[in-house]
């Protein structure tokens, strides 16, 4: 789901999950010092033309799971930064219009 778009006049924002250290060199670089126990940091995010409009707090991620998608269970804190985001999403009166293949994975729109 890494492209959403605005067409029309309408926008259209979609809910990502991101690589919290892979946004740039020097915060890849902290992340990876201060992970304990091998964990990289993920987050939630809501795009409108990849611009990152929403970013939700960051939560542990075992490096050892490789591209799995991440689960409660082993990736705590992870449905309280889908809830934040999604509420200041809902905040700003988007409307949510379709869902993609993983659980976070949303679209919504809103008149320009």
């Amino acid at each position: 789901m890494g492209e959403s778009s605005g067409t029309g006049d309408a926008e259209t924002l979609t809910v990502e999950l991101e690589d919290a250290g892979g946004t740039s060199w020097w915060a890849s670089l902290l992340a990876t010092l201060s992970s304990q126990y091998g964990n990289a940091y993920k987050r939630f995010v809501g795009r409108v033309d990849e611009e990152r409009r929403y970013v939700g707090p960051t939560f542990p991620f075992p490096r050892t799971w490789g591209d799995i998608p991440p689960q409660e269970a082993w990736a705590p804190e992870m449905n309280r930064s889908l809830a934040e985001v999604l509420r200041h999403i809902e905040d700003d009166h988007w409307v949510q219009t379709g869902n993609g293949q993983q659980p976070w994975e949303f679209r919504f729109t809103r008149p320009r």
